[in-house]
């Protein structure tokens, strides 16, 4: 019986360890070289929070890739704008 509970307990530990983990997915570092416009399908906006230390602009390519970028590039805030102008929606992630 204490097997069954503890291997119970450590099922669900594992289960709320890995939810956890996947929430918590941020850039660690920038592309340097610019990205076509014609290549993206979206973006999302990462702020600088206690898990990310990294404030970025998170691509989502039609080839289903996710690239990270610095959004004080100025080629950055044009591909922001590309998208926002084809009226794409964004979320931004606290």
């Amino acid at each position: 019986m204490a097997y069954l509970k503890t291997c119970s307990l450590s099922v669900l530990i594992l289960i709320a360890f890995l939810v956890e983990t996947d929430a918590v997915r941020c850039c660690l570092r920038y592309r340097r070289r610019p990205l076509d416009c014609r290549y993206l399908k979206g973006f999302d906006i990462q702020k600088m929070t206690g898990s990310c230390d990294l404030a970025a602009i998170i691509f989502h390519t039609k080839n289903g890739k996710l690239v990270c970028a610095d959004p004080e590039q100025h080629w950055t805030q044009d591909r922001v704008e590309c998208l926002r102008y084809e009226n794409v929606s964004y979320q931004s992630l606290t």
